[in-house]
């Protein structure tokens, strides 16, 4: 727990905190933007429609700040001293990942904070925006576990996660059905729209082929995490090996 405490402090700097807030506020401000021109009985679906397609902003801010969890510490020469003391390896990558988690968590949390202050800016329920939670922890749990690998292993990772984010996300998910399912924002999402019931078109059509399960999406974040674990500790024993 105190290597988990370390990384999580050494993450959330307050510079960079405050801006990938800023990032991940987005959503909100775009329902704040768009929900005044439209009737008290579309606002849930605006407000689904709104996360799940501009909540992509979010995935960045979590690219920028998981991939960073073990990666400054390597870069920084510090990850031999970690070596040095008797921590297994499966703790560092548990704690590395647990650190991750609540980083993006935080950064998560702020930006769905955000969206619920604008539903109530725009005098829409309040309720509509609770389920809202649910996508942004959900997908800081998938983004922690496919960019802490990602960031201890290859030198261009925050290159590399925007590709994934922008091109197979947003661009070839949309496009093609197989990739689709290769979306962490979509499985995340699909656990959301579940539990709102209530959607929109545009969250519809973003979801495409992913099915709207709570269950299912839930599973699939687990080995998603799951198979992060294994990777990182892959990595940490090949890579470090003492």
């Amino acid at each position: 727990m105190t290597l988990a405490i370390h990384l999580y402090r050494r993450m959330m700097r307050r510079g960079r905190l405050i801006a990938l807030l800023a990032l991940a506020a987005i959503p909100g401000m775009v329902y704040w933007l768009t929900a005044f021109d439209i009737p008290p009985s579309l606002h849930a679906a605006n407000y689904a429609d709104v996360v799940t397609t501009s909540g992509f902003s979010y995935a960045i801010a979590a690219l920028i700040i998981t991939v960073a969890t073990l990666r400054e510490e390597r870069d920084g020469g510090t990850l031999p001293y970690l070596y040095m003391r008797p921590i297994p390896r499966m703790w560092i990558a548990l704690a590395a990942m647990l650190a991750a988690m609540g980083a993006a968590i935080t950064i998560g949390f702020g930006g769905w904070l955000g969206t619920l202050l604008a539903v109530a800016a725009v005098g829409a329920d309040p309720a509509i925006a609770v389920t809202g939670m649910t996508l942004f922890m959900g997908a800081a749990v998938g983004y922690s576990a496919l960019f802490v690998p990602l960031g201890y292993t290859a030198t261009r990772a925050t290159l590399l996660g925007l590709g994934y984010v922008i091109v197979v996300e947003m661009i070839l998910g949309s496009a093609i059905e197989a990739v689709a399912h290769l979306s962490i924002w979509r499985i995340a999402a699909s656990v959301y729209a579940d539990l709102a019931g209530t959607l929109g078109s545009d969250a519809v059509e973003l979801l495409g082929p992913v099915p709207v399960t709570a269950g299912g999406g839930l599973v699939k974040l687990g080995a998603v995490l799951v198979a992060g674990i294994l990777t990182l500790l892959w990595a940490l024993r090949r890579r470090d090996a003492l």
